[in-house]
């Protein structure tokens, strides 16, 4: 029986949920009122796979809030029985690892709100591209989803449901066919898309988490190193390091890109933790998603 639970938490991939918000260079009404609704509808999916997790046995579930700065899932709104991680993501850098606390003996994964991966035509804003290539030969395309599942691989840990948007749920699913799955929504392109209730999501979640928890011989994904990872942001053509290290597992050749792109900041140059990231700033520039020739990356 799978008694401790960590759950890996985006935003885009939820029901109901089209666009994540307006980057106006001032909070309007409108982007409050979409930051807020999204906000919940991320919640309330987190809250149905807790349930379900409780309902199949669980003792322990512990939630990462993984969008942005960290600071989505709301608390007040959370089932009493479950805990948070939150808060900025570059910080978890320091500690090694992009899920604090995922090797502390969890034994089992659930995503909740994926997207599909950058440069997928039928995703839900999609974005983020993780290559990976071992040095037996091997290649992976990556979306979140799959990295936080390749992670928990090297920890051992089986992801049991994930859901998200079709083309998410279907890219996890080639790697890990055994998982049970939602697929919340189906992508006509980036910002366009077709979704179920999210009243329903959250029955089927939690119906769908008891299931997969209650089911025996879950596998890890696992990734086989010695192994490098480049990185993309929104175009999966420039990847970034262009020299990636070279390191024995997937998690620490992860880290090791992460400290090594063009938007890391070391710790000693990250807010303090006073002054929450100001939403109103203007947009940082695209430089990330510009090769650094001009020219486009083999």
């Amino acid at each position: 029986m799978y008694k401790n639970i960590y759950i890996v938490a985006d935003v885009e991939g939820v029901a109901g949920l089209v666009f994540y918000e307006y980057w106006d260079k001032e909070m309007s009404l409108l982007n409050h009122e979409l930051l807020r609704r999204n906000r919940v509808l991320l919640t309330e999916e987190v809250n149905a796979a807790a349930r379900g997790a409780f309902a199949a046995g669980a003792e322990k579930v512990v939630v990462h809030d993984h969008h942005g700065a960290g600071y989505t899932i709301i608390p007040e709104l959370m089932d009493e029985r479950l805990e948070l991680i939150h808060g900025r993501g570059e910080q978890h850098l320091f500690l090694g690892t992009s899920h604090p606390d995922l090797d502390q003996g969890f034994d089992a994964l659930l995503l909740i709100g994926m997207h599909a991966k950058a440069g997928t035509a039928e995703g839900c804003t999609p974005h983020s591209y993780i290559q990976v290539e071992t040095a037996a030969g091997q290649t992976y395309a990556l979306s979140e989803a799959t990295m936080s599942m390749a992670i928990a691989g090297d920890c051992g840990i089986p992801c049991a449901f994930i859901a998200g948007d079709r083309a998410t749920v279907e890219d996890a699913l080639s790697l890990c066919p055994g998982m049970h799955s939602l697929a919340t929504k189906k992508n006509y392109a980036s910002q366009l898309t077709r979704t179920i209730s999210p009243i329903l999501s959250r029955k089927l979640i939690e119906s769908g988490v008891e299931a997969a928890l209650r089911q025996d011989g879950l596998q890890p994904f696992k990734i086989t190193g010695p192994c490098k990872v480049r990185i993309g942001d929104r175009n999966p053509q420039v990847l970034w390091p262009e020299k990636p290290e070279t390191c024995a597992s997937f998690s620490e050749a992860l880290i090791a890109t992460l400290r090594n792109v063009p938007w890391y900041k070391p710790v000693s140059e990250i807010d303090d933790g006073w002054r929450f990231p100001d939403r109103r700033q203007v947009t940082p520039p695209t430089q990330w998603n510009i090769p650094p020739t001009g020219e486009k990356q083999p």
